[in-house]
């Protein structure tokens, strides 16, 4: 495959390991958007167009490689992309100019996750299907449902490319101890605590929290602990003197 690409100066392995392995974690996310926010907006696009040329399975959940690429790539752009700076208003009469709103970019539209999201709204959820946790993402759900025509990743894209700002600055890499300490912050959140698994009358979701929780926490725990390499000791060895 490299070989083939090499003429567009494209290869595999230069992309992130998110999107081409199965099992992923929190900091795996954060490189993932970093990589992208590295190379910049043109050639992120560049990038993930030809990926997405030779990989013409990444459609499909169901078969080979066992998950969606175009879904993974909707996380990465959900980090990569911030709302545009909100553009205030003047008041005629007075002068007096009112602070514009900061319009959350929408989540992709791929179909349903299998969480109560009419209760988890955009002002408590503004990186849905992610959320970010001090500087901790983690991904709420993944594999889509139930949408006969869902939105292809390149319309959402472009969606992004249209009403967001790239971002400049890199985001940070979560140890594993920051990542549990972080997602267990998320649990104790208010908007955590809003969200209705299940409604008075014992329908909805009875066993979400539980499972979304344990599919976020592994995020956290399958960051690989730090390797804390001994440096070599610089202390002067005493000489014996020759007698």
């Amino acid at each position: 495959m490299c070989v083939a690409l090499a003429i567009s100066g494209f290869c595999q392995a230069e992309v992130p390991k998110l999107l081409t392995e199965r099992t992923f974690n929190s900091a795996t996310l954060a490189e993932a958007a970093n990589h992208f926010i590295a190379i910049g907006e043109e050639a992120t696009f560049d990038e993930l167009g030809a990926f997405m040329k030779e990989n013409t399975a990444h459609t499909n959940y169901w078969v080979k490689p066992g998950y969606s690429v175009d879904e993974r790539i909707a996380w990465v752009f959900r980090i990569i992309y911030v709302p545009k700076e909100p553009i205030p208003t003047r008041v005629p009469k007075t002068g007096a100019w009112i602070p514009g709103t900061i319009i959350p970019l929408r989540a992709p539209n791929f179909g349903a996750l299998g969480i109560p999201e009419a209760s988890m709204p955009a002002e408590n959820w503004p990186l849905y299907p992610l959320a970010l946790s001090g500087s901790t993402y983690v991904v709420l759900k993944e594999g889509y449902i139930g949408k006969d025509e869902p939105e292809s990743i390149n319309h959402y894209m472009e969606y992004c490319k249209a009403n967001g700002v790239f971002r400049q600055s890199p985001v940070a890499v979560p140890t594993r101890d920051q990542a549990l300490k972080e997602t267990d912050q998320l649990r104790q959140s208010p908007s955590w605590k809003a969200i209705k698994w299940v409604n008075n009358g014992g329908i909805g979701f009875p066993f979400g929290e539980e499972r979304t929780w344990a599919f976020i926490q592994n995020q956290a725990s399958a960051i690989p602990e730090a390797v804390v390499t001994k440096e070599p000791s610089t202390a002067t060895v005493p000489q014996l003197s020759a007698r």
